[in-house]
């Protein structure tokens, strides 16, 4: 009984990581997308990380880090701890980064 409690536990912790990752996924690359236009900036692509995050993870994506880097490419990378099944002192931490050339 306790193996099958694992299991499952084990299981419900690998979907709600694999759905944080996609939720920051989404939210670096509408950050890339935004900071590498042409009027686009860091700051603005932060922002805009930020926002889909808070659109799609609402409460729990915690200690939610975005950085930007500028030059020929852009790169956001957006990290946050991911919800935890029994709660969220078990949540792992997720990392995504997303590179796009600068438009000229």
């Amino acid at each position: 009984m306790m193996a099958t409690l694992f299991v499952v536990l084990v299981v419900f912790e690998a979907g709600a990581y694999w759905h944080a990752h996609n939720v920051l996924d989404d939210a670096a690359s509408d950050g890339a997308r935004v900071a590498a236009a042409y009027d686009g900036s860091c700051a603005a692509g932060i922002e805009a990380a930020r926002a889909a995050v808070a659109r799609q993870a609402g409460s729990w994506a915690g200690s939610l880090d975005i950085t930007c880097t500028e030059g020929r490419s852009v790169t956001v990378t957006v990290a946050a701890d991911t919800p935890g099944v029994i709660g969220t002192t078990i949540g792992w931490r997720a990392r995504v980064a997303v590179s796009t050339p600068k438009e000229r």
